[in-house]
């Protein structure tokens, strides 16, 4: 497993950790599995799992397993993302950006991108970048969590939907994706939902979790702002935020 260097005066997850956190963090370390992990990427696990010690070992060890077979380092940095797939924008988070009950916000617009344009391993380098910048995110929202808004407008099972990545998981005995990839979904906002949508839940609930699936609530855009406040939502999502996710990818220095 190959391990980018990064400043870590830079990274908020570290910042205003309760003194429990904190001990739970320390015991985490005793696992041999993160043995020469820096604290802000623990962090990202510990969190995603409540700081339930054996379940975010369980996390770590098949998310290190699918970077360790896919030979995608901890953590992604800019500089190693297919910049064209990342415009597509079908899937990000811009961070400073929170809900009304402090969590991050995550959009995905799945129709944007064709995922087997691109490689499995372009495809999952994006995806673990995007969650591996969560180091940048204080640690009161990793407690929170995230809404995650998501429209379904012109969506296509055979275009927009990758069946390789539930394919290479099932291959590797990994059938919930919550036990793969790091974060805490609280809410997921449907806008625009086709006729498929029945069959894309029945095939989400056979990689997510059942209490994740009944977080989602279809819904009219001005539905979402009675938990987040429209200048906090992007534009193309019915907001008043004005800026788009490719000016926001190219400000980012190219190792973050």
């Amino acid at each position: 497993m190959v391990f980018n260097e990064l400043n870590e005066d830079k990274f908020q997850i570290l910042e205003d950790l309760t003194n429990d956190e904190i001990e739970k963090l320390k015991k985490f370390k005793d696992f041999p599995i993160c043995k020469d992990i820096k604290d802000q990427y623990l962090l990202m696990f510990l969190f995603s799992k409540k700081f339930d010690l054996e379940k975010s070992h369980i996390l770590i060890k098949n998310n290190l397993m699918v970077r360790e077979k896919m030979e995608i380092s901890l953590p992604v940095v800019k500089n190693q993302v297919n910049e064209e797939l990342a415009k597509k924008s079908s899937s990000y988070c811009i961070q400073g950006y929170k809900d009304k009950e402090g969590r991050s916000i995550s959009y995905l617009y799945p129709s944007k991108l064709k995922p087997k344009e691109y490689s499995l391993k372009e495809y999952l380098t994006f995806l673990l970048w995007s969650q591996d910048q969560s180091v940048h995110d204080h640690s009161s929202i990793h407690r929170s969590g995230m809404t995650i808004i998501e429209d379904l407008h012109k969506i296509s099972l055979f275009k927009h939907f990758d069946s390789r990545l539930t394919e290479f998981l099932k291959k590797n005995k990994l059938n919930d994706m919550q036990d793969v990839f790091i974060g805490r979904i609280q809410k997921i906002y449907i806008l625009n939902p086709p006729w498929v949508l029945k069959p894309l839940l029945s095939i989400a609930k056979t990689f997510i979790k059942t209490k994740i699936i009944s977080r989602v609530e279809i819904c009219k855009t001005d539905q979402i702002f009675k938990t987040i406040d429209p200048s906090n939502v992007l534009i193309e999502f019915g907001g008043t935020l004005n800026l788009s996710y490719s000016e926001y990818f190219d400000k980012l220095p190219l190792n973050f």
